[in-house]
């Protein structure tokens, strides 16, 4: 939300004039979406390395596939595990 939030700034700005607003909500923007893809790569990667189901940026509980199941590359679950 931050991030359209200043692109609607940033735009705003460049279109009335304001050339220093402008690249100051530029540069919020970039760096607000860029925080938030290395966050959910980060996520998906920790998760890829814990063998978790799907992304868990969100969940305190996790569920773990089965081995056979990691192995064939199915992604069902078994038994649920907190995360800990």
């Amino acid at each position: 939300m931050v991030a359209f939030a200043t692109l609607a700034m940033a735009l705003t700005a460049a279109g009335s004039g304001h050339t220093q607003y402008a690249m100051l909500a530029g540069i919020i923007c970039a760096g607000t979406i860029l925080f938030g893809i290395t966050v959910i790569v980060t996520t998906v990667r920790r998760d890829h390395q814990d063998h978790h189901n799907t992304p868990n940026l969100l969940q305190d509980t996790w569920e773990l596939s089965p081995a056979f199941a990691r192995r064939r590359g199915a992604p069902r679950s078994i038994e649920p595990h907190q995360a800990g």
